[in-house]
């Protein structure tokens, strides 16, 4: 997630004093990772579907990581083989981004990125210049080790095909001060019985349907539950810079949805909770290298408070 470099000069005092202060990494915005007791056998007969789609994969075929479930092959263009099935028993690629990159919240969505910032990212992974911001945390222990084998030629061919898939969202972003009942999955929250909880300085988001998102279906919708006023004061924040960061337009575009010319991701319609720990990762350096740096100075004198409304208002357009 690239900014230009306009404006970042007067932030630079800024951020060599500050981005190394960051506020501690929120619990609610890396949820821990609950697994199911080892040695538990899954189900290899039952045939399960998905709403939509006539194919059928037992719970276990589900399950293994190495080979990802595809729904709706004809939604997208002909999935590499080296996407949909790991070789070498690592997670497939297609297994946590999905087969058509529109990804879930606990990792990124891939479709319509383009190929040298996926590259880019990658590699940045691969080097250990991007953790997570919260250290150990699964979903990017799980990718770097994912990544740890992959040449160049094959990180290249991968993001040629995701790039090439379109980005939709399924997210709905509503502002409350109460939220459902929720536990947590596996880097993200899941509904769960009980009463309404308080939603403070938060964002809680998780699927409607946790039986779908258990099946890893790519229609699988989400809600990004968000403090009152959060998007309007994202809003404003990100087009005026409030006297503490610059306006996003300058490299993500006027609509969040960036452009050939211009060097930011587009953030627009992205999962909310994904695009805040971006912006913990810039500001707490655990996204390093030259690459990094124009982000970090923007990032620098934001409060968690600002994050979380930049990530609602992005989260809340149309890609």
């Amino acid at each position: 997630m690239l900014l230009c470099l306009l404006g970042v000069a007067a932030l630079g005092a800024a951020y060599s004093s500050s981005a190394s202060q960051a506020a501690a990494p929120p619990e609610w915005a890396y949820p821990s990772c609950i697994r199911k007791p080892a040695g538990e056998a899954l189900d290899n007969v039952v045939p399960l579907n998905v709403p939509g789609s006539s194919i059928h994969f037992t719970a276990a075929q589900i399950a293994r990581n190495a080979a990802a479930p595809d729904w709706f092959p004809r939604e997208h263009s002909a999935l590499p083989a080296m996407l949909a099935m790991s070789h070498s028993e690592k997670i497939a690629c297609a297994y946590c981004h999905l087969p058509d990159g529109s990804g879930r919240p606990e990792n990124a969505k891939l479709a319509g990125l383009a190929v040298s910032y996926i590259f880019t990212q990658v590699k940045a992974l691969h080097a250990g210049r991007r953790q997570p911001g919260k250290s150990g945390w699964p979903p990017t222990v799980l990718m770097q080790d994912a990544i740890a084998d992959l040449t160049d030629a094959q990180i290249v061919a991968a993001a040629e095909y995701f790039s090439r898939q379109k980005n939709a969202s399924f997210v709905r972003v509503l502002e409350r001060e109460y939220v459902p009942a929720h536990k947590a999955g596996c880097g993200i929250f899941i509904p769960a019985p009980g009463r309404l909880v308080a939603l403070r300085q938060s964002i809680i988001e998780m699927p409607i349907d946790a039986q779908r998102f258990e099946r890893r279906d790519p229609h699988t919708t989400y809600i990004a539950y968000v403090p009152k006023g959060s998007i309007e004061r994202g809003r404003k924040l990100a087009g005026s810079g409030g006297g503490r960061t610059q306006p996003c337009a300058a490299c993500h575009g006027a609509d969040l949805k960036s452009g050939p010319d211009l060097e930011g991701p587009p953030l627009a319609g992205r999962f909310a909770t994904y695009l805040f720990r971006q912006l913990y990762g810039f500001q707490s350096s655990t996204r390093a290298g030259d690459t990094t740096q124009p982000m970090q100075a923007v990032v620098a004198q934001l409060t968690q408070s600002d994050m979380i409304d930049l990530a609602a208002y992005a989260a809340s357009l149309k890609p």
